[in-house]
Order: C-alpha cells, then sequence, then structure tokens
C-alpha cells in the first residue's frame, strides 16, 4: 500500500524511525559530550578514540540534522499528530539541559545580580572597578567584558528576575528552554488556528539549531519569538491594541524586531502608538543611564569587526586581492539602506502580516553583520507558520555545523573566527537553494499556495 507521495507506507514507516533514532542521538550525545564552549574543554575517549568535544558535537549535529530531514520529508507523505511532535520536542530539550550552557548565561545572571546591588547595566560593564567586589566564577566566564549591555529593558528585567531565583549559569538556560517550549505550544496553537497541517510545527520543534540555541546553549531570544507571535496572533484578529503591546514587548525583548513596526503604518496606527508607549515606558526602568542607554548598539560590531556573513569575507576577499576598499561603516550603510528599500516596498505593497513579517525579519538576519547560529530561529519560528521556500532555510540550519569551527579553533590555540571557506559553505548551499526554489516556485504556480490560511 502506497501512501499519498507515492512512497510505500513501509518504507516511510523505517524512513520515519530512523529519523527519530538519529534526532534522539543528537540530544542524548549532546548531552554526554558536556561542555564545548569553554577554551579549556578537554578531548572525550570515544572507542578509544580522542576528538575534541567540539569536533563530537558537530558530528552528533550533524546526525541529528539528518534525521531533522528525514522526519520532514516522511511528514510531507504520512500525517503526524501535533501531540508526538510536542511530546518530543519537550524530551529532546529536557535531555540538552545536562549539558553546561553558553558563555552568554554567565553575562545574564551576572547582570541580574549587578541589578539588584544597585548598579544599571547600561552604565557599568562587567570589568568596572565599581563591581570587582562582585567577582568570581561567573564573572570569568563573561564574554567582552569591556562592553556594558547590549540588551534592552525587557531582557534586563528578566535577568534580575532570573538571579533572584538563582545566581547560577543553569537558570537562564533552564528558564529560556521553558519559554522555547512555550514557543513550540504557541505555534501549534497558531497553526491549528489557521487550519494548517501538523507537520509544520516539525520545523521549528525539532529543528537541532533551535534545539541548539536554547535548550543547550541557553540564548534568551525566546522571550522574543514569543513577542512576535503575540504580535501576529493578535494581528490577525486585527485586535491591534494587543498587536502593538506584543510587538512592544518583542522589541523589548531584543532591538531587531523594530523593523516590523513599519508593517503597521497601513494597517493600524493605534498598534503604533501602543507599541512606542510600551517601549519607552520599558526604557523608564533605566533612564538614569541617560545616553549610556544606546552606547553600545554604536560601538558593537564596528570594534570587534563582521562574523559569518558571506557577503562582508567577500568585501575583505575582495580587498586584500587590491580590488576596492568598502569599509564596515559603507558596508553599513548599504545594508541599511536596503533594509530601508524592502520595507518601503512592504508598505507600499503590502500582502498578509505574516509574510510580510517573516520577509523582513529574515531580510535583517541576512543584512546583520555578526551572524551568530540563534538568530536563524527568529524567521524559522515564522517558516514554520508560512513554510513557502523552507527547504532552503533547512539546508541552512544543517550547514550552520560549521559555525562551531570558531570554537575549535580557540581549543586549539588560534583565533575564534571562521575562515572563508567555512563562511562560503555555510551561506552557499542556502543561496543555491534559495534561488532553485524561487526559479521552481515561478515555474510551478500552483506551488505557491503552501497555506490554506495566513496572518
Amino acid at each position: 500500500m502506497n501512501n499519498a507521495g507515492g512512497t510505500p507506507a513501509g518504507s516511510t514507516a523505517i524512513v520515519r524511525w530512523l529519523g527519530w533514532l538519529f534526532i534522539a542521538g543528537f540530544a542524548v550525545g549532546g548531552a554526554f559530550v558536556g561542555d564545548i564552549y569553554a577554551s579549556s574543554a578537554g578531548k572525550l575517549q570515544v572507542f578509544g578514540l580522542s576528538i575534541h568535544r567540539i569536533s563530537a558535537w558537530q558530528l552528533l549535529y550533524a546526525l541529528g540534522f539528518v534525521g531533522y530531514v528525514l522526519l520532514l520529508w516522511t511528514f510531507r507523505r504520512k500525517p503526524v499528530s501535533t501531540w508526538a511532535i510536542l511530546l518530543v520536542a519537550v524530551l529532546l530539550r529536557t535531555c540538552l539541559l545536562f549539558a553546561p550552557p553558553n558563555s552568554d548565561c554567565n553575562r545574564y545572571i551576572w547582570e541580574g545580580r549587578i541589578q539588584g546591588e544597585g548598579f544599571n547595566p547600561y552604565v557599568h560593564a562587567p570589568q568596572s572597578e565599581a563591581l570587582r567586589h562582585l567577582r568570581g566564577d561567573i564573572y570569568e566566564g563573561i564574554n567582552k567584558k569591556h562592553y556594558s549591555t547590549i540588551y534592552p529593558p525587557l531582557s534586563e528585567l528578566e535577568f534580575r528576575f532570573l538571579s533572584n531565583i538563582r545566581y547560577s549559569i543553569k537558570t537562564p538556560q533552564i528558564f529560556h528552554t521553558i519559554l522555547d517550549i512555550a514557543v513550540v505550544f504557541a505555534l501549534a496553537g497558531l497553526l491549528k488556528f489557521m487550519g494548517q497541517p501538523a507537520w509544520y510545527l516539525a520545523i521549528y520543534a525539532l529543528c537541532p539549531l533551535v534545539l541548539a540555541s536554547f535548550a543547550h546553549a541557553g540564548h534568551n531570544d525566546t522571550l522574543m519569538i514569543l513577542g512576535v507571535l503575540g504580535f501576529l496572533a493578535a494581528g490577525r484578529q486585527e485586535r491591534w491594541g494587543w498587536a502593538g503591546l506584543a510587538l512592544g514587548l518583542a522589541i523589548l525583548a531584543k532591538t531587531t524586531p523594530a523593523i516590523l513596526l513599519a508593517l503597521l503604518v497601513r494597517r493600524s496606527w493605534k498598534a503604533i502608538g501602543v507599541a512606542m508607549v510600551t517601549i519607552c515606558l520599558g526604557y523608564l526602568f533605566y533612564i538614569d543611564a541617560g545616553t549610556d542607554l544606546f552606547k553600545v548598539l554604536g560601538q558593537f560590531p564596528s570594534q570587534d569587526g563582521p562574523f559569518n556573513n558571506l557577503f562582508d569575507e567577500l568585501r575583505v576577499w575582495i580587498r586584500k586581492q587590491g580590488g576596492p576598499v568598502l569599509f564596515l561603516r559603507g558596508r553599513n550603510l548599504i545594508a541599511i539602506g536596503i533594509l530601508i528599500g524592502l520595507t518601503a516596498y512592504r508598505i507600499w505593497r503590502p500582502r498578509a502580516l505574516l509574510q510580510d513579517a517573516r520577509t523582513l525579519l529574515a531580510a535583517v538576519v541576512l543584512m546583520l553583520p555578526i551572524i551568530h547560529f540563534w538568530y536563524l530561529s527568529w524567521p524559522l519560528a515564522l517558516i514554520a507558520l508560512r513554510p513557502k521556500g523552507y527547504w532552503s532555510w533547512v539546508i541552512l540550519t544543517g550547514t550552520m555545523a560549521l559555525y562551531w569551527y570558531a570554537d575549535w579553533a580557540v581549543q586549539v590555540g588560534q583565533r575564534w573566527r571562521l575562515p572563508l571557506w567555512a563562511v562560503a559553505a555555510i551561506w552557499g548551499p542556502f543561496f543555491l537553494a534559495w534561488v532553485a526554489e524561487a526559479i521552481w516556485q515561478h515555474r510551478k504556480p500552483e506551488t505557491r499556495q503552501v497555506e490554506t490560511g495566513s496572518v
């Protein structure tokens, strides 16, 4: 008996079980590998072989990615229940919580603690002499101690809340994983409300990159993603006051969703007003910092330079070959110009709110001079709601395994950087797949109607 895709049902079941097995192996193995981010991380002994922890993690990530692709392939051909995806999503995240998080969790909990001591994180960088008496193991684990905080007020309030619960790097890792699970359940609810297939949820819920971003590394982007989803959900129902509140909170968690304010220009000025009031109220908590509130935004990344952006790597390579010189400031101005042009076009010719939001959020990520792997979770959450052209992004989550080459370089005594070949290997397949999908959709007009409803 064949399924809808023409593949024997038995073969589909075998492939699906392999997918479950591979992605489970990634989560369990990732927990076993332990700390992959410490520069002093030693080697593992596996079946008599010595291997760097970061290399073992990359191999496990590749295994999980293969399982992820196999599952998406079978889900399109044979229905899967939402509850099965939800259960596995929770189990995978629980496994990865046994591994130590990324160094950013040191900063999260540190900035929460200094607020409790009466210090403003927008004014006092970790290395400030005024904070010397608070130093300890967590301080030693902070990256870029010379920077004061770059995080907006809602994130800072969250850090303070977490430090009051328990002053440990595990606290933000666990809390952000809980928020990530909330994102998964929110996506499940939105997909059901929109009448979309249950398997769309797996694009986000089972993605190894998402698992690595939050349950494993402990990053705080889940707070922002929840706000963006709330904005889309309220916007679909034209509850613009709530949409403005949700978007304002998302911007107070991470500044990048600010570009989505433009989508409200021809939809609801009320929502814009509510969002702006929400943002202003958030910054009032730290107003004593004055102009220091935005100091780091002006410094970062100008002082550190670009990272993991193919266009920047090519810009530098062309300059080294004797070609025209384009400095980072000029590059950033071009990127801002592109984003302004794209935003203006979306204002002039608006489409569905979800479609426009996905386009702008993805464009912001691609234009950033520094692209960390967890940034891809932002558009990926919206791609799960509208998976038109999703394979290029799926491929990108796989090639992003090379991102950890930079961490490996530190462990062997080199600089934390990605060489041109690694950046090209990460982004080249993505852009090729993106063009291929665009051509395919143009030739097959019926494939454009991916969803039966949209926000």
